[in-house]
């Protein structure tokens, strides 16, 4: 019994086969289906990792001469910066690089930046050694002062 193997345009039957004819306007319909899926469920929100501000613009440690940034004054007011830091078993709080005597202070002192201008952009910036709790505490207090963009910082790995 010999098989053969050649590509013959026969069915079985004998009679000559139709070509596949491959339908394109439902390939097109479930692509431009599937296009328009992805674009109505996707956020366009900047990661807030990306967002600039000034911690994560710091030079790296150990770089060349740096001159600290201008003292904001009250006409303008880019972006508060409030770091919070371990001193021993004390938070020390920091707001756009002046320290405060008291970490109390920092909602009055966010209250009378909201006082200024209430739609600037709060960053709370701590290190990593400081309790989660001080600086959900520190946004808290943001939010209470009356200012409505405030971010966290996020540090990298380093």
């Amino acid at each position: 019994m010999r098989h053969d193997f050649s590509l013959n345009q026969t069915s079985r039957s004998g009679r000559p086969r139709r070509p596949i004819e491959i339908a394109m306007t439902p390939m097109i319909d479930v692509i431009f289906l599937l296009l328009v899926f992805f674009l109505a469920t996707s956020s366009f929100q900047t990661v807030e990792r990306m967002l600039p501000s000034g911690v994560s613009s710091l030079p790296e440690s150990g770089g060349g001469d740096v001159e600290p940034p201008a003292e904001p004054t009250e006409d303008v007011i880019d972006q508060v910066v409030v770091k919070l830091a371990l001193a021993g078993d004390t938070v020390r709080a920091t707001v756009n690089d002046r320290e405060l005597s008291d970490p109390s202070m920092l909602q009055a002192e966010l209250l009378a930046i909201s006082s200024i201008k209430a739609d600037v952009p709060v960053i709370i910036a701590p290190e990593p050694n400081v309790r989660i709790a001080v600086a959900v505490r520190a946004y808290d207090d943001a939010r209470l002062a009356g200012l409505a963009r405030v971010y966290m910082a996020v540090h990298s790995g380093n």
